[in-house]
């Protein structure tokens, strides 16, 4: 898919240093009566793509299980759907990303930058650090892909954090997003905000290289 031409919005360089992680239940039956034939079931639409509530739910019981995870630190159960989702939605978008410009992260890539990590981390154990931020090892591989696709991105184009982030900005655009309302909704912030349109922000959680996400440490450089 080739970027559509349309005027560029400008996008605040703090966006991308943002750190990014439900309705009331008794609200959730309005915004499930407010959503489209396309959004009834799903959590979020991209490009068509339905990422379901039973899957977004699924996650959610799957870091739940990690030892050392506490989902109250993580904004609650509703801050942390949130944050879920806007992974997974970022996610689709730097997929699309390497898919524009052709690039290609292997699994041999993740592994390598996998094991920098653990020579980095006491013990060589990253467990404790991606269960803390509510991260399966399948969620941390793909938020590695992403940091990898934007390594590889810069170094091609000579891209800043402000010309990735608006990169990213106009590619979430052509995918038509939609966030079922009973969650937030999507915006230029590169997240998923609640009704108040504040994002959620989970406590133990560190910077981020890349907007809106919040892996545990930012990928090493690639060698």
């Amino acid at each position: 898919m080739r970027p559509a031409d349309h005027p560029t919005k400008r996008i605040n360089v703090s966006t991308t240093r943002r750190i990014v992680p439900a309705a009331l239940a008794v609200a959730a039956v309005v915004a499930l009566s407010a959503c489209d034939s396309d959004q009834v079931g799903a959590a979020a639409v991209v490009d068509g793509e339905r990422f379901t509530v039973s899957e977004l739910q699924d996650q959610v019981k799957e870091s739940q299980q990690l030892e050392g995870f506490d989902v109250r630190a993580a904004g609650g159960v509703s801050g942390f759907q949130r944050e879920l989702l806007t992974r997974h939605i970022q996610h689709e978008i730097f997929l699309r990303l390497a898919e524009r410009e052709n690039i290609d992260i292997t699994q041999a890539q993740i592994d390598d930058a996998i094991e920098r990590f653990e020579s980095q981390s006491p013990d060589g154990n990253l467990g404790p650090a991606l269960a803390q931020n509510g991260y399966t090892r399948e969620s941390f591989r793909a938020g590695l892909t992403d940091q990898l696709i934007v390594q590889e991105y810069t170094s091609r184009t000579g891209a800043d954090q402000a010309a990735v982030t608006q990169a990213l900005v106009d590619l979430g655009e052509q995918l038509n997003i939609e966030v079922n309302p009973r969650y937030g909704s999507w915006g230029d912030q590169l997240a998923v905000t609640d009704d108040s349109g504040s994002i959620s922000e989970p406590e133990n959680s560190g910077s981020t290289p890349t907007p809106g996400q919040t892996p545990p440490p930012a990928a090493p450089p690639a060698q």
